[in-house]
């Protein structure tokens, strides 16, 4: 199973990271216009053009590489790495470094809510946040009235809601994010069983430029990726929660319905019974029937493949995820060291399973729908991979 999931991983990574290396070739190769079918070119760009990024992501994995192969039968460096590995710190000492985190995110971040603006006046600039606020102001009450359709309507509803009680709209999208961060600790914790992986994922989300963009935002509000890693972390915890959550996430941004095979990996590859395992995955197939009914009976969504449109869109990832460097030049070593630990995690394998399904959402969206990819959809993607890198620096047994 772990040889599997690596290769599928590694595959999807691989070309996610080719737009990084040569930006033009997918495009120059899938992207067609009516001009291209009378054989007129209306452009011309080299598709083997080196991008910003490339000299760094080449450089950098090369060295990370030769370090491990140089490296990896010296007992000396491995006993180091155990004995970091091994480090634990008490839940009290925990508690207080996270609170110590949130204040100092809070205390940097509050002035962005923007408080004692009239209502909708915080700085958001972004041309669909003028749609949203109109369609929230001409609700009548915070229950939406066709709820066959696709439209976010539990973000509708929590948004209306922070309305209401705080007379601004983005206080709750504010707690969201917030909740991400804390729930990144908790969900880190409880897969690696430690608490210093559980900070050093929170710390990684919080200093990402994705995270730091859409953390006050209502337009773009994290909702979606909060109650989808709550439906993941309660299949360990609380299971009969799982679906809840899950269903709250595709009703607050409908892309998560994609993430059910995901979730279906990861209960599957969960430390939990075997009962619980074969009830959550016939609610989450249960779910994925009821989406696709509502899809071909109560809505006008139209799918209809398109191969070009699927190739270009896995240019996303290069192009969305370019300030968040780190994310992007250590991908390929985190999907291998994943892969080499799966003998003691049996989460690695379902984290290397989300990383490769979030990636692929970009390319699937544009290939099955006339939807553009847009920057915050990667946001599960910073957590994934947070979470990730936490794995391997709390490198214990959880089979």
């Amino acid at each position: 199973v772990s040889w599997l999931v690596f290769l599928f991983t590694i595959s999807i990574v691989l070309i996610s990271l080719v737009p990084v290396i040569f930006p033009a070739l997918f495009s120059e190769t899938f992207f067609k216009t009516e001009l291209d079918g009378f054989g007129i070119t209306s452009y011309n760009l080299e598709p083997f053009e080196l991008g910003g990024l490339a000299a760094t992501l080449i450089i950098t994995n090369i060295i990370v590489f030769v370090i491990f192969a140089l490296f990896k039968n010296k007992i000396t460096w491995q006993e180091k790495i155990k004995s970091f590995t091994k480090f634990q710190i008490s839940q009290k000492v925990a508690l207080i470094l996270v609170v110590i985190i949130l204040i100092g995110y809070v205390s940097v971040s509050y002035s962005d809510v923007g408080f004692g603006m009239p209502i909708g006046g915080h700085g958001e600039v972004y041309d669909d946040w003028d749609r949203l606020k109109h369609k929230l102001a001409n609700m009548q009450n915070i229950w939406p009235e066709q709820i066959t359709s696709f439209d976010p309507h539990f973000k509708h509803i929590l948004l209306k809601i922070s309305e209401r009680i705080f007379e601004n709209y983005f206080v709750i999208p504010f707690f969201s994010s917030i909740g991400l961060l804390i729930i990144t600790y908790l969900f880190t914790n409880k897969i690696t069983d430690s608490r210093i992986a559980g900070l050093l994922s929170m710390l990684l989300v919080l200093q990402s430029n994705l995270f730091l963009t859409f953390d006050t935002s209502a337009a773009f509000a994290s909702f979606w990726t909060l109650f989808y890693l709550l439906s993941l972390y309660f299949i360990i915890k609380i299971w009969p929660l799982t679906p809840v959550f899950y269903v709250l996430s595709i009703l607050s941004k409908i892309l998560t319905a994609f993430f059910a095979p995901m979730s279906i990996f990861f209960i599957l590859n969960s430390d939990v019974s075997k009962q619980r395992k074969i009830i959550l995955t016939v609610i989450f197939l249960a779910i994925i029937v009821i989406g696709i009914s509502v899809s071909t009976t109560q809505t006008n969504i139209g799918l209809e493949w398109n191969s070009d449109e699927f190739w270009l869109g896995f240019t996303a990832f290069a192009f969305q995820m370019r300030l968040d460097v780190m994310f992007v030049i250590f991908l390929l070593p985190l999907t291998v060291g994943l892969f080499i630990i799966s003998k003691n995690n049996r989460y690695s394998n379902s984290i290397l399973i989300l990383l490769a399904g979030t990636l692929l959402s970009a390319p699937l969206v544009t290939g099955l729908t006339d939807m553009t990819n847009q920057p915050y959809r990667f946001l599960p993607l910073v957590v994934f991979f947070s979470v990730g890198i936490g794995m391997l620096f709390a490198n214990r047994k959880t089979i």
